[in-house]
């Protein structure tokens, strides 16, 4: 199951605080203060019934990567995903780089397709 289109139309347009957050597959090049990458690396089948699956979950992490307060991006994120059909599992350590100042918050999901 390829999830990366519904995760790409669901953050095309994602604005916080009046800011437009890009979002790329695995790696940003842009020069932006705040961003998101994301990646897939879980999927399964799920409900058996007659020795076949009826559902697929996919596994996920949107990072947040921004220069600022993060939180408000956060708390917008997840809300997103839930309006969207993802349902949010947790999120990873919260850390600072100090290489490029960006402070780094992974965001783990699931979406179930029957």
């Amino acid at each position: 199951m390829n999830i990366n289109p519904l995760i790409e139309n669901t953050f095309s347009n994602f604005i916080v605080a009046d800011k437009y957050i890009s979002i790329a597959f695995l790696s940003y090049t842009g020069d932006a203060d705040t961003y998101l990458t994301y990646y897939t690396w879980y999927e399964k089948p799920e409900l058996f019934a007659d020795d076949e699956h009826h559902a697929e979950i996919a596994y996920g992490t949107i990072d947040i990567f921004s220069k600022g307060n993060f939180k408000g991006i956060l708390k917008q994120l997840k809300n997103k995903l839930k309006e969207s059909g993802f349902t949010w599992i947790d999120n990873g350590p919260e850390s600072f780089e100090k290489d490029t100042g960006f402070y780094h918050v992974p965001v783990n999901f699931f979406y179930e397709e029957h």
